[in-house]
């Protein structure tokens, strides 16, 4: 068992189809909403964004973010709620690459109008990246290749994004077994539990990740552990 956590799964998930849609793929995508906010991935990544502009001296102007990969929207939706509560003047754009998945992170942000979702492959030039200020890659980047991981790094730095936010797993056994226990607890569906604990064996480890940011030339970047098994990663980069 502890020897299948030494490296990152390449196994697909049900939810990687991008052809997928109905109403098991929409009660998917609600569980791993209600479980994400549960276990508070959603307050990481809002305390990720609030580090960042700081950072970036961005307080008190506009910012432009990108959520890639950004799935139903849950994660939009909390900065959206965030920086309207604190007059942030922040315009989210999502691509999503799943035509039914974007309908849903559309509903989802329908009452917030500086959200916009658009479908496009993240790899492709449809997905345009110029002029953002931030990037987001909230549970997304696991699964992808590590080669694959490398290339949308770069792609954001040579777009000019200021900085990137990941928000993702820790691979470990000890996270596995939990979140099997909260499948149960919460009778979370076959379709979630399963591609949830194949997500954790797709997961990082703290080191792989310092050397994700170090692999696009990085020198300052900020990574730290988080409940319940999530890193975080900053990464500036050097664009301007």
């Amino acid at each position: 068992m502890f020897k299948s956590f030494k490296t990152r799964s390449e196994e697909a998930e049900i939810i990687d189809d991008f052809s997928l849609e109905g109403e098991a793929i929409e009660a998917t995508y609600k569980s791993i909403e209600g479980v994400n906010t549960w276990l508070g991935g959603n307050l990481v990544l809002l305390n990720s964004l609030k580090k960042a502009i700081r950072f970036l001296g961005l307080e008190h102007k506009p910012v432009q973010l990108v959520d890639l990969g950004c799935g139903s929207g849950d994660g939009m939706v909390a900065l959206a709620r965030w920086a309207r509560k604190n007059k942030l003047d922040l315009t989210i754009k999502g691509y999503d690459a799943n035509p039914f998945v974007v309908n849903l992170a559309r509903r989802n942000g329908a009452s917030f109008s500086n959200i916009s979702i658009e479908i496009a492959d993240i790899f492709s030039e449809q997905c345009d990246l110029s002029g953002v200020d931030l990037a987001t890659f909230n549970l997304c980047l696991h699964h992808f290749t590590d080669t694959e991981i490398k290339e949308l790094l770069e792609k954001c730095k040579s777009s000019g994004v200021k900085a990137i936010i990941i928000n993702d797993l820790h691979r470990h056994w000890l996270a596995y077994g939990l979140f099997y226990v909260v499948c149960f607890l919460f009778r979370v569906p076959e379709i979630p539990k399963k591609d949830g604990l194949l997500s954790i064996k797709k997961g990082f480890k703290k080191d792989e990740l310092s050397q994700m940011a170090k692999s696009i030339g990085s020198s300052t970047y900020d990574l730290k552990w988080k409940w319940a098994f999530r890193f975080r990663l900053l990464i500036f980069l050097n664009n301007s």
